[in-house]
């Protein structure tokens, strides 16, 4: 299994504050729609804001995140099933987000608004997801 390195900036002086980026291919797909931001502001893997924050995704509901208000309908429907993230799903969801929505909903037309399918690598991302949110 792929390791993702960690890249570990420290700014130096007054109020160091430290960013931690994702050394690898795979966050840099994820980074374009998605951050990981801790409550507290801390920016702990760069990337856009068009997606949800990926802070604290392990065991966290689907479409749980509660400042992002542009989930899908679909997103929303599997939410509302009690589902929470976990590896298993997780990875599921990232090799093909509709077909994933399709079966958590029993709807044959649910879609996810994401346009990304990681066939391999979405353990690894799982990982580091839950590394930094721990």
């Amino acid at each position: 299994m792929k390791r993702l390195s960690l890249l570990v900036l420290a700014a130096s002086g007054f109020g160091a504050m430290p960013l931690v980026a994702a050394d690898d291919g795979v966050w840099r797909d994820c980074r374009t729609c998605h951050v990981v931001e801790s409550p507290g502001g801390e920016v702990l893997a760069r990337g856009g804001r068009s997606g949800p924050n990926l802070y604290g995704i392990a065991g966290a509901p689907i479409a749980g995140d509660g400042n992002f208000r542009f989930y899908t309908d679909d997103l929303r429907a599997a939410g509302a099933t009690g589902a929470r993230w976990n590896e298993s799903n997780f990875v599921a969801y990232m090799s093909d987000p509709d077909q994933f929505l399709q079966e958590v909903t029993n709807n044959p037309d649910a879609e996810g608004g994401m346009h990304v399918q990681l066939r391999s690598g979405a353990r690894d991302v799982f990982e580091f997801l839950q590394s930094l949110s721990e």
